[in-house]
């Protein structure tokens, strides 16, 4: 995915000097190396002949002198072939050509004094690098360029004119040349003024679009509803982070595999759709996270390059803000309630107290108000757990090393619980940190360690507690287990209802309200379909900077 970057320029940057021959763009480069090549065949061109033929037959004015000039063209050609190979030039580009240029210039005027009227056509070979200059440079100076070598080569054949080594319409062809060459030059300027913006616009309009598939990507992370591309072979070859939640596919769905291996039911429903699109898909059940989705297929592009979007919508979730807009109602009316409860119930149990300990009860009795002490505690627990329902959106996140917070967390519950320390194993890497409240994640880990004893073998080991990080690395994965009888099939849709238990003296809130903290964090709470025991799975937002020390 493209990515976004925003360039800084310290204070003292206009201090630092200018980088060296700005590197050469690559389409400069190759237009560099095609003038390059074309130089040194001409070279061996002219040399050959040079070699192999009779200069004298081809009247050339001094043999000896054009082939030592074709000589020293063909070794220029060489090096600036290679110079032009280089990582970094030694010159910026500008003077790169000027100097290509001076070279061409120098050693054509040596052959074309040695060729006489032979070498009038050898300007002819400055047109493409004085076309490279136009194409390159795009400004005035690469009229500069043209109008150097037309003085250059029209003031030695008036020289040689005057001299009568050559005659009056060679003189005129040379000027036929030079003229080409301001021809050329303004043609180069133009095409490549006209590319440069079109590079330009291509390259803001690659940045556009690469800007608007990362907004799109951003959008689509977000989305509550979870998204798969798929291909026309069934490959999903891109999917949201949402998938895996409904699905349950936590650290195993990656781009490239089959729609099979995400689900056997979509790929099925993928199958028909295509056969029939007009067929309606029925939502179905997953059996994993006991989610109750509806799919959606949309076609996206044509012929060989087209696919399948596929939308997978939770039926259960409009349902569950309708409940919790309810619960919100409810907690606030309960809340108000248990201020009012807990006044009675603390003149109940104070007097309670005082009554046993006057001693004037008769015997019967002392166990009467015991029963009323062991209620009114278990009421005023209910009421205090309430009351912390309703304080759920009082987060105050931090950074948590959460290898060190559960290990610290496991201390202080063996203590306070009479859990064995070797009746809890931990398997957390020191480097996984987390953005929770520390209050609330105390209180979660606590809740379920506790039920977690309550319900496993007692024996070392019977409760584990791992965690990873997401696959996508944007999230750690934490999960408890423990070797009990698990949560019975008729159990698991209820098992975060509030007031919902299935222990004797249980209030039915724990979990219930492990997980509405969970959420206010903008963590996730669940019970996976593990057995045999029961395994929760609480999955963190993941920090990746540790907390600034105060």
């Amino acid at each position: 995915m493209a990515r976004l970057t925003i360039n800084t320029i310290s204070d003292n940057s206009s201090l630092e000097p200018p980088p060296l021959a700005s590197s050469i763009a690559a389409s400069s480069r190759r237009i560099l190396w095609i003038v390059g090549l074309f130089r040194a065949v001409c070279g061996a061109m002219l040399l050959g002949l040079a070699l192999l033929l009779d200069l004298r037959t081809l009247n050339v004015a001094a043999p000896n002198s054009f082939l030592t000039a074709a000589s020293l063209y063909f070794v220029f050609g060489l090096a600036a072939f290679g110079w032009i190979q280089q990582e970094r030039m030694p010159l910026p580009l500008a003077q790169t050509l000027l100097a290509l240029l001076a070279g061409d210039v120098f050693f054509i005027a040596l052959m074309m004094v040695a060729g006489g009227s032979t070498g009038a056509p050898l300007p002819i070979l400055l047109i493409p690098q004085l076309a490279a200059s136009g194409w390159l440079l795009r400004t005035q100076t690469a009229f500069f360029h043209a109008a150097s070598a037309a003085i250059v080569l029209l003031g030695l054949e008036a020289y040689r004119a005057l001299d009568g080594d050559i005659s009056g319409p060679q003189l005129f062809q040379t000027a036929l040349i030079c003229l080409g060459y301001f021809a050329m030059v303004g043609i180069a300027v133009v095409i490549g003024r006209y590319t440069k913006a079109s590079e330009d616009l291509a390259a803001q309009r690659g940045i556009d679009v690469a800007n608007l598939e990362q907004v799109n990507r951003l959008i689509i992370q977000d989305m509550q509803d979870g998204v798969l591309v798929v291909d026309l072979t069934g490959v999903v070859r891109g999917h949201n982070a949402q998938v895996t939640r409904l699905l349950g596919g936590f650290g195993r769905m990656r781009g490239g595999m089959r729609l099979s291996e995400f689900s056997t039911t979509l790929h099925d429903y993928w199958r028909r759709w295509n056969e029939d699109m007009s067929e309606p898909l029925p939502p179905f059940k997953v059996e994993t996270t006991q989610r109750l989705l509806r799919v959606r297929l949309v076609r996206i592009g044509s012929g060989l390059h087209g696919g399948t979007l596929i939308y997978l919508e939770d039926l259960g979730r409009a349902q569950n803000d309708a409940q919790q807009m309810k619960l919100a109602a409810m907690g606030r009316l309960t809340a108000s309630i248990a201020h009012e409860v807990r006044n009675p119930l603390s003149a109940i149990n104070q007097a309670a107290q005082l009554l046993e300990e006057d001693g004037s009860v008769a015997p019967d009795g002392v166990r009467l108000l015991s029963m009323i002490r062991n209620n009114a505690k278990r009421i005023d627990r209910i009421v205090g757990e309430v009351l912390q329902l309703n304080r759920r959106d009082r987060q105050q996140p931090e950074v948590i090393p959460l290898g060190d917070f559960i290990r610290s967390l496991v201390d202080e519950i063996v203590q306070a619980e009479d859990i064995p320390q070797s009746g809890i194993g931990i398997e957390i890497a020191s480097d996984l940190l987390v953005m929770f409240d520390r209050g609330h994640l105390n209180q979660i880990a606590w809740n379920l360690i506790r039920n977690a004893w309550q319900h496993c073998q007692r024996r070392d080991g019977s409760i584990r507690v791992s965690a990873r990080a997401g696959y996508m690395g944007d999230a750690v994965i934490c999960e408890l287990s423990d070797d009990g009888p698990g949560v019975a099939a008729e159990y698991r849709a209820q098992i975060f209802e509030p007031f919902f238990t299935t222990r004797s003296g249980g209030t039915g809130l724990g979990l219930y309200i492990a997980r509405e903290i969970a959420d206010a964090n903008g963590a996730a709470l669940e019970l996976l379909p593990k057995s045999p025991g029961a395994t929760f799975r609480l999955t963190f937002k993941r920090a990746l900077t540790p907390a600034a020390p105060k």
